[in-house]
């Protein structure tokens, strides 16, 4: 999930549920919207995402946006990176899985 808001915030920016909606397709959308925001805020904290109220495009109360910062955007080459590493190691557990099968 950490991954993925970063990559959909390095597109454009969102506010929380924006990117709960991202999330759906991916099949995660069932995350409870309180961990994405501990997450946006802990990315907030440390510098990778940064946040404005948007007062302008709601109908109600004005939603915080979040924005990748350029210390989001080195975060998430390198969670790039893992994610391929780990993809990498999963195709050869999968290839030794279907050798033995045949």
């Amino acid at each position: 999930v950490k991954p993925a808001l970063l990559a959909f915030l390095k597109s454009e920016d969102l506010h929380g549920y924006g990117l709960l909606e991202k999330l759906e397709p991916l099949g995660l959308g069932s995350i409870n919207p309180s961990v994405i925001y501990r997450i946006l805020r802990d990315y907030e904290e440390i510098g990778l995402v940064k946040s404005d109220w948007d007062k302008e495009s709601t109908q109600g109360p004005p939603r915080r946006v979040y924005a990748l910062t350029d210390a989001g955007e080195a975060a998430l080459g390198r969670a790039s990176r893992s994610l391929r590493e780990t993809v990498a190691r999963i195709n050869q557990i999968i290839a030794l899985v279907e050798e033995k099968a045949e």
